[in-house]
């Protein structure tokens, strides 16, 4: 069922449909009235001729419904037309003053429609007055019962003629205000975002010059709109950025394409940053270049922001310098003195030149040797993060039995942890005896997991060393039976220089390269370690080398290129 359009939802078309229609129906009705009382009752065609002048109350009343304007518009030009001839053969044929209203079907079309409306109404229009003149030469045309009057009849029909004609031209009139009230409503709306918009809107011949501009120019350039006509917008730029904005013209006048460019624009004396994007307006002519319209906005704040970082990172990249340059330096530097160091004081420890005399001096040797062992070994620790962060630190992977690498790393740790009663253990699976790594990476691995399950496991602990082929490659497991890691510290560990909480904790001389050391190793080697603790239970960190397991008879068994995402500490 079809409802009925609210009268506030009606357009200002379906208005004038409704208006010109119900017109009709009533200049109709008239006209029936009048026929009736001077020929009399009607027969059947002409009862059908009353009831088509009066139809067109029902296309008024149809354009309060949802149906289609544009079929409503047709089926009303196509049946007054009809009508017309209907009405004409009728009264006269040739002879009807009935005909006259032919000239409106036309004129109505120009109402609902644009050029080809009219020219199909006009055809239309024509078709009907053929086919009366191809009926009326056959002789076929019916008796009419118009009385003689002396042209009263005609005059009628062309009063109700001129009265239609009225109506058109006035829901012309009409239609034409309300286009002119929305022409207006859009050129106000389109001025107001003009004259407030932050960015410069420009509008420009096919060769550039300027022909509108936005207020915003004053802000942007300083100068006023009318200042702007007729000058081209690379007059208005640095003398460098000129073929930028030509390039970005020619985007858009001759390629129907959005061109854009970064430039310089003259405010006075100076210059500011500018982007602008341009467009072509409507379709480009055949052979001849488009209109455009641009939109210029103020970027300096950005290129400030931009040359602020640039100038932040090659502080940063100068400082990196500084630092590597600084860490070669100290390297050169410590470990020189630090060998001499731990060299003569190993020397004095086992007495090599004869006896020291007092025991105190083996006692302080001793700790002089432990000490300068313990700063070497964090010196190289620094080193080595350095290196990996800068993406410096190679891989040198081979094919090496796992054992030779893990019982170096047992007895390098062996007498901290004999001090610290501490038990070691270690089992490697016959899957795994032999890897594809970096053997100096995977022992500083090994030593470096193994000194700290030693360091934070109490006396009577143990820390168990275990290799195993599984379904992510080699994995590599060192597990304590130590205090543990709460799980607040678990998320910061593994970062340099990052250590847990607590009294035992600060206890422990180091500087928490430890983890992060093994971390960014094990990452490249296109690995992971995964570090799992609890407090109070131990802590146990395992890692998975999915490019590592090696057959029996020294092939490898994943080939595949190895994927390094990893370069620096996790």
């Amino acid at each position: 069922m079809i409802g009925f359009v609210k009268p506030a939802c009606l357009s200002d078309a379906r208005r004038l449909f409704a208006l010109v229609q119900g017109g009709k129906a009533l200049v109709g009705a008239i006209l029936g009235v009048g026929f009736v009382l001077v020929a009399g009752r009607p027969d059947l065609f002409e009862s059908l001729a009353i009831a088509g002048l009066t139809a067109p109350a029902l296309l008024a009343l149809a354009a309060w419904t949802p149906l289609n304007l544009a079929l409503l518009e047709q089926v009303g030009l196509a049946g007054f037309a009809i009508l017309i001839g209907f009405l004409a053969a009728l009264t006269g044929g040739l002879q009807s003053p009935l005909l006259v209203w032919l000239v409106l079907v036309p004129a109505e079309a120009a109402l609902a429609g644009g050029r080809r409306a009219v020219t199909e109404a006009g055809i239309g229009a024509a078709a009907v007055l053929v086919l009366l003149t191809l009926v009326a030469l056959m002789g076929q045309l019916p008796i009419s019962r118009l009385p003689e009057t002396g042209g009263l009849i005609a005059a009628a029909a062309i009063l109700a003629a001129l009265v239609q004609a009225g109506l058109i031209a006035a829901a012309a009139q009409e239609k034409k205000r309300a286009a002119d009230r929305q022409a207006e409503q859009g050129f106000a709306m389109y001025q107001l975002l003009a004259d407030n918009a932050v960015d410069l809107i420009t509008r420009h011949a096919p060769d550039g010059r300027i022909r509108f501009a936005s207020p915003a120019s004053r802000t942007l350039l300083g100068e006023a709109p009318s200042q702007l006509e007729g000058k081209m917008l690379t007059a208005l730029a640095h003398p460098d950025d000129a073929a930028l904005i030509e390039t970005a013209f020619l985007e858009s006048a001759y390629f129907n394409r959005e061109g854009a460019a970064q430039i310089r624009l003259c405010r006075g004396s100076n210059h500011v940053w500018a982007e602008i994007r341009c467009r072509p307006v409507g379709p480009r002519p055949k052979g001849q270049p488009a209109e455009i319209v641009a939109v210029t906005r103020d970027i300096s704040e950005r290129k400030t922001q931009e040359q602020a970082l640039i100038e932040a990172r090659d502080a940063a990249m100068s400082a990196s310098r500084a630092k590597s340059t600084f860490l070669a330096n100290m390297s050169h530097e410590l470990r020189t003195p630090l060998n001499a160091i731990i060299g003569f004081s190993e020397l004095m420890t086992r007495e090599i030149f004869g006896p020291l005399g007092n025991g105190r001096y083996q006692e302080y040797a001793g700790l002089i040797h432990d000490s300068g062992g313990h700063l070497l070994e964090l010196i190289n620790g620094v080193l080595d993060m350095s290196k990996i962060e800068a993406g410096k630190f190679e891989l040198y992977e081979e094919i090496f039995e796992l054992q030779d690498v893990v019982s170096p790393a047992l007895r390098f740790v062996a007498l901290a942890a004999e001090r610290a009663g501490v038990a070691l253990e270690s089992e490697i699976s016959p899957q795994t005896t032999r890897i594809f790594a970096d053997r100096r990476a995977i022992k500083q691995i090994l030593v470096n997991l193994l000194s700290n399950g030693i360091k934070f496991t109490p006396k009577g602990g143990e820390v168990r060393l275990t290799a195993k082929l599984a379904d992510k490659g080699v994995e590599i497991q060192v597990r304590d039976t130590g205090v543990g890691i709460s799980k607040a510290d678990l998320e910061r560990l593994g970062k340099p220089f990052e250590q847990a909480d607590g009294a035992l904790t600060r206890a422990k001389e180091g500087t928490g390269l430890g983890l992060a050391l093994v971390k960014s190793l094990t990452a490249m080697h296109g690995g992971e370690a995964v570090l799992e603790s609890a407090l109070g239970v131990g802590t146990s960190v395992t890692l998975r080398l999915p490019y590592a397991a090696v057959t029996a008879d020294g092939s490898r068994v994943k080939a595949e290129a190895k994927i390094l995402p990893f370069r620096g500490a996790a």
